[in-house]
């Protein structure tokens, strides 16, 4: 029989004893934690079991007093485990993104596949999907935005002082607009379009120059979800100044580029929206992309930053990038 895993004082691994491979066991949060209960997997008898968490975290709350006035600390105590075990061959390996992240749905996917990843207990937020393609790039996937629900309290001193602290940890956004609002345009690095996210119809923005460039704004409106925002404009020029001395006298141009760019807001039938990143990426590379394709973002000149790979996939019939943030 395997030997049953090893993971603390605040996991219940007695449902493991006696297990055989290929059986499976419930690990569950010891008398005194709370938490959801986990699946392990005996492999063999020289893996043992494989598996991930359960995240638990304590019931039990300390009272202390100090000072001349009463003074009252709760503290609650957490505990996360993270699993240390070797996924079956042929199966995908669990993404790594963090304690505030709930992984367990990934464990033993067979690429293509996919799972759900949400957000750990004590955290809130929406879950997300991630997608396993091959075994060489494992899962690839955004977010979730994982929002602590833990508030620490502390009151202190001869007279009454109040100080609230509440973390938070937050992962890469999705590049997904709100359901039923309209896509935001992508008009090129020298275009500011963060007015446009996220409308929902019939909407309007205002779409400026981004720093750097200088032009008079333009409204862009958007009646439907379908068709999402039109517009043109506006005409952004550089505020840089080019310095030419070609003879011994010294002269001085300012040279100034003008850019108009019209709104093609609506991709292609049957392929990808380019992720809306912000004006320090590229993401020309990603238009024109159908499912199953990929494209490279990379950083806009004059921002520097490894460049990532984004794949196109359907999403509940609607069709997106999914991809690793590119930090620039």
């Amino acid at each position: 029989a395997c030997y049953p895993p090893a993971l603390g004082n605040d996991k219940d691994t007695s449902d493991c004893s006696g297990k055989v491979p290929g059986e499976s066991c419930t690990v569950s949060c010891a008398a005194g934690y709370t938490g959801s209960s986990s699946v392990y997997v005996c492999k063999d008898l020289d893996d043992n079991f494989i598996g991930i968490g359960p995240d638990c975290v304590s019931t039990t709350s300390t009272t202390t007093g100090t000072t001349v006035t009463t003074t009252k600390t709760s503290v609650t105590a957490t505990t996360t485990t993270t699993s240390t075990t070797t996924p079956l061959p042929g199966t995908c390996y669990p993404p790594v993104i963090g304690p505030d992240k709930d992984t367990s749905d990934c464990i033993l996917i067979i690429p293509p596949g996919t799972c759900t990843v949400k957000c750990a207990n004590g955290y809130t937020g929406d879950p997300a999907t991630y997608y396993c393609f091959n075994l060489e790039d494992n899962f690839v996937g955004v977010g979730p935005d994982c929002v602590s629900t833990t508030t620490t309290t502390m009151t202190e001193t001869e007279t009454t002082t109040t100080a609230s602290h509440t973390s938070t940890s937050t992962t890469t956004s999705t590049t997904t607009p709100l359901p039923g609002a309209c896509w935001p345009p992508v008009l090129g690095p020298n275009i500011d379009t963060s007015d446009c996210s996220p409308i929902f119809p019939p909407g309007t923005c205002e779409v400026r120059c981004a720093e750097g460039y200088s032009g008079d704004p333009a409204i862009y409106t958007c009646d439907n979800s379908v068709d999402n925002f039109y517009g043109s404009g506006p005409d952004c020029s550089s505020t840089t100044t080019t310095t030419d001395d070609p003879t011994t006298t010294t002269s001085t141009s300012a040279t100034a580029t003008s850019t108009t760019t019209t709104s093609t807001t609506t991709p292609a039938p049957g392929t990808c929206y380019p992720p809306v990143l912000g004006q320090d990426k590229d993401v020309t590379d990603c238009a024109g992309k159908v499912p199953g394709g990929t494209c490279t973002v990379t950083c806009t000149p004059p921002y520097t930053g490894d460049p990532a790979t984004y794949h196109c996939v359907s999403v509940d019939g609607e069709l997106t990038f999914v991809g690793a943030a590119v930090i620039c």
